[in-house]
């Protein structure tokens, strides 16, 4: 980490008035992206601080560099980002707590999600979407886990109404969502088919799945029948298609689709939505939210061995836009990590 020389008064020991953070100015491709010395950014009573250890990359940061679908800015800002720094998920220590805050303490190992700013040397965060951190995992392992883990929990669980018994295809599933999906499925007691491609095959079937579609030899849709949950990664097959595999009263839980500049996979998706009205299959789709109970059971489940991260390669700080440039180019394996000091 940057040594720096003035100390912060806010509660904190050692805490530097400014840090080393990747900024963004303007929407558009990782060029835009800057290594900086920015002023460290001050917690109010409900937020804490954390010295960033490790952050990772999921497709929203590539979204929210890119400012598309356009319908992206409406949220993160019309003609430019509200927040300078990117990155969500984020591992670290707290190092200074708001008198209103509860549950956490300065040397606490913490993980979870900041919205934005995760890609700096500090980063604040509200306490309702950290966790304290698994400790058999490291920083960079548990920088991994939030978003991905989140969206694969909640899709399974809360929408997909997943129970031990049902069967679980995971379309995708060596990216960063599927290999937790594919994972949370087997510990929740479903039995899984993962879809991938060639080369990504004997990592998923390494995370436990009962079988291991190539879909670049034989097409999932016409394979396997009767799933009671369709985790959709990848979004982009008809639902002509996809209803085929559930068995009635399944459903389609989609959290990605046809990529569209405008409204992204959300046309397609609520069309599907539409004709799903009209038979007993079901199709859904949603985004995941950072809530501390269910960082706690994702911590658990880490733990205790049910699930892990996979992390296909770790970046330093001034490599975020290299690590964004090879995520938006969508072949990503498992989860990429960015390492802030080395952890």
């Amino acid at each position: 980490m940057t040594a720096h020389d003035t100390e912060k008064t806010s509660g904190g020991v050692g805490i530097p008035d400014t840090m080393q953070a990747v900024t963004q100015n303007r929407y558009g491709t990782p060029d835009v992206l800057e290594l900086t010395e920015t002023p460290l950014p001050v917690p109010n009573d409900e937020q804490v601080l954390i010295d960033v250890k490790a952050s990772s990359l999921n497709m929203y940061d590539w979204h929210m560099l890119t400012g598309t679908p356009y319908m992206v800015r409406a949220i993160a800002g019309l003609t430019k980002p509200k927040r300078e720094v990117p990155g969500s998920d984020v591992s670290g220590v707290v190092v200074a707590v708001g008198k209103d805050v509860t549950g956490f303490s300065i040397g606490d190992e913490v993980f979870g999600g900041v919205g934005a700013g995760a890609f700096a040397e500090y980063a604040i965060a509200n306490p309702k979407s950290l966790a304290h951190k698994p400790s058999n995992l490291s920083f960079e392992q548990a920088a991994a886990v939030p978003m991905a883990a989140l969206t694969a929990l909640q899709a399974l669980s809360d929408v997909g109404g997943l129970e031990s018994g049902h069967r679980v295809v995971v379309n995708g599933a060596s990216g960063g969502v599927g290999t937790y999906a594919v994972q949370i499925a087997k510990a929740l007691g479903a039995e899984v088919t993962a879809v991938c491609s060639t080369t990504k095959v004997d990592m998923v079937r390494s995370l436990g799945a009962d079988t291991v579609i190539d879909y670049q030899r034989d097409d999932y849709v016409d394979t396997e029948r009767d799933f009671d949950i369709l985790l959709d990664n990848a979004g982009n097959r008809p639902w002509s298609d996809t209803s085929k595999v559930l068995a009635d009263g399944g459903i389609n839980v989609s959290i990605s689709g046809p990529k569209k500049r405008w409204l992204g996979p959300f046309r397609a998706l609520l069309f599907r939505k539409v004709l799903a009205r009209f038979g007993g299959k079901r199709m859904t789709w949603f985004t995941a939210s950072t809530k501390r109970a269910d960082l706690e059971t994702l911590a658990e489940m880490l733990e205790s061995g049910q699930i892990a991260p996979v992390i296909e390669k770790v970046y330093s700080l001034d490599e975020v836009p290299e690590a964004l440039a090879y995520i938006g180019e969508g072949h990503a394996r498992a989860k990429l990590v960015i390492s802030i000091d080395g952890s």
